[in-house]
């Protein structure tokens, strides 16, 4: 049958498994929402305890379909995957695999966030020995044969048997990670012809959004409950897959196949000018978009110069519109938000691993006390607060909440004396708030006899350490590309920089302009999405041009600007 065209207010048939590519802008959460309620107000399969599942990759992804479902959301369950599996297949189930792999079922109430100790790297295993704790980071799981297996991303060894054993150290204490729901769920309906058969009763109707951003694992649980009585639909866009990192594969969108499947495309792009969408259709060629309601705009403009220069020098160019700012990296989007520079080439991290303070509860307080201010200066009180509650859960009545507010409110107010001063300025009003006890730092008599913490204190600017926290929901001007997923605004600059701990290199950074290649680079896929999410002005900051590229990209319709 081959593709077929539909658009946002196309009507298809509710009982085929469906695919949809759908290019940015192309309305397919409009899509998707008109669907769902074609099938409550026809299908005949919807009961009680039989609802359609609507599964998407974010949070906030969850509450825009919630929100546009309004009233009709009954028969609805709109959930992450994660969520999903784990509150319909890994709690109910886990008692069913279990003793096979030494996990305490009754403990686990909650997945969590895989944060690595080093505690479990002090083992006698000489295998574990040889894994570096940055390499955790990276452990996924596979399936193999009849069963799931870890290993880690970039590595030839098969590290499978001690990975495992790390793992159950976790199991045993009832502690499960979000990577191990995936595993777990496949694993349970791969096994238990009956729990597949509840499932599939309970969901005769599964959707899913952002399709793209599923990993293997997760791709073959859908295959699984897809056999039979389900209708599976998916909506993505393989040139939008940018999550690699967490085991995202964007072969995974192309190679989805089941059986009757019908294949959609969506062409339209409702968001940009006719000139952005100009720009992004020279970026990828397996989608020519175009413009339904012929939207004008300015041709996408290259800004040279400093990140921080270039958003002055825009802002005189819109005047009070607001203007967005996209990066690659953690690192720039908090100087941007900071309104501070950092040096090209230097490196992201965690602030956790650029912290150094041989003490340990000092440290953890620092920490704690910097992440808190970080978070309240872009209004996430709730995270501020549970962050800095844990060290003051003593001090008032409220689990040390009460407390934390009035600490945070006094440390912002006084922001300004302390945020482009050294550490030392701040360490000092922490010394003199009484809510807190920790250990002074010896100060020396002179520079050679001042120990490695002093000098770090003393040397440090609290501006280069905010830098390092990480944001987890952003919805402020200045984020990373990855966080603006979903999202579109007015005007946006695209900061193109070498990537964390690298000189910027035009031939490759600036690759997915002079020549894309949207398949084969998740850096192109990455800097795609970030012009994708421009309405009316698109600019994109370079550090430095070439004559040569400033000549190809003028071919293409893009102007440069010093």
């Amino acid at each position: 049958m081959g593709v077929q065209l539909v658009n946002a207010d196309s009507q298809i048939d509710m009982e085929q498994h469906f695919k949809i590519t759908a290019g940015p802008g192309a309305g397919k959460t409009r899509f998707l929402i008109r669907h769902i309620k074609n099938v409550l107000h026809n299908s005949t399969r919807l009961g009680r305890n039989r609802k359609i599942a609507c599964i998407t990759y974010t949070n906030v992804g969850v509450e825009t379909i919630l929100q546009r479902l309004g009233d009709e959301v009954d028969y609805v369950e709109v959930c992450t995957i994660h969520s999903f599996l784990f509150t319909h297949i890994v709690k109910p189930y886990l008692h069913l695999i279990s003793d096979k792999h030494e996990i305490n079922h009754m403990k686990v109430d909650a997945p969590y966030e895989h944060i690595v100790s080093n505690g479990y790297f002090r083992m006698t295993d000489l295998s574990m020995k040889k894994i570096q704790e940055q390499e955790m980071k990276k452990v996924f799981w596979f399936i193999d044969g009849d069963s799931c297996k870890l290993h880690i991303r970039g590595r030839k060894s098969d590290f499978h048997k001690s990975l495992l054993k790390y793992k159950k150290m976790f199991w045993e204490k009832g502690i499960i990670h979000y990577d191990d729901v995936l595993a777990f769920a496949w694993e349970i309906l791969n096994s238990s012809k009956e729990t597949l058969r509840i499932i599939r009763s309970k969901f005769p109707y599964f959707f899913i959004d952002e399709f793209q951003d599923t990993n293997p694992v997760q791709t073959e649980i859908i295959k699984l409950i897809a056999e039979k009585e389900t209708i599976v639909g998916v909506i993505g866009d393989k040139a939008q897959s940018i999550y690699e990192f967490q085991g995202a594969d964007v072969k995974q969108f192309d190679n989805y196949i089941l059986s009757g499947m019908v294949s959609y495309k969506m062409e339209d792009n409702h968001r940009s000018s006719e000139n952005i969408i100009n720009l992004l259709n020279g970026i990828r060629k397996d989608i020519v978009q175009r413009s339904p309601d012929l939207k004008e705009g300015n041709l996408p403009s290259i800004i040279v110069g400093q990140p921080l220069q270039a958003l002055k020098h825009i802002q005189d160019i819109v005047g009070e519109e607001q203007v967005t700012t996209l990066s690659y990296s953690n690192l720039m989007a908090n100087s941007m938000r900071n309104n501070t520079d950092y040096e090209d080439g230097q490196k992201w991290m965690l602030i956790e691993d650029a912290y150094i303070d041989s003490n340990p509860d000092r440290r953890k307080i620092f920490i704690s006390m910097i992440k808190a201010i970080e978070y309240a200066r872009l209004s996430h009180y709730k995270e501020a607060i549970k962050e800095l509650s844990r060290h003051l859960r003593m001090s008032d009545d409220y689990n040390g909440q009460k407390t934390s507010l009035i600490v945070i409110k006094m440390m912002l107010d006084e922001y300004h004396e302390y945020s482009n001063r050294p550490l030392w300025i701040f360490y000092e009003k922490l010394l003199g708030l009484a809510h807190f006890k920790f250990p002074k730092i010896r100060e020396s008599k002179d520079e050679k006899t001042a120990s490695e913490i002093e000098i770090f204190y003393k040397n440090t600017l609290y501006s280069n350490i905010a830098l390092n926290v990480k944001i987890a929901e952003d919805d402020s001007l200045h984020r990373t590309i990855h966080k603006a997923k979903g999202s579109e605004f007015d005007n946006v600059l695209v900061i193109v920089k070498g990537r964390d701990g690298y000189k910027y290199n035009e031939e490759r950074d600036l690759g997915f302009l002079l020549n894309p290649d949207i398949d084969g680079n998740e850096d192109h896929r990455v800097n795609y999405v970030a012009c994708s999410r421009a309405k009316k002005k698109l600019f994109i900051n370079l550090p430095e041009i070439s004559e040569t590229a400033k000549k190809k990209l003028e071919v293409i319709c893009i102007r440069t600007l010093h």
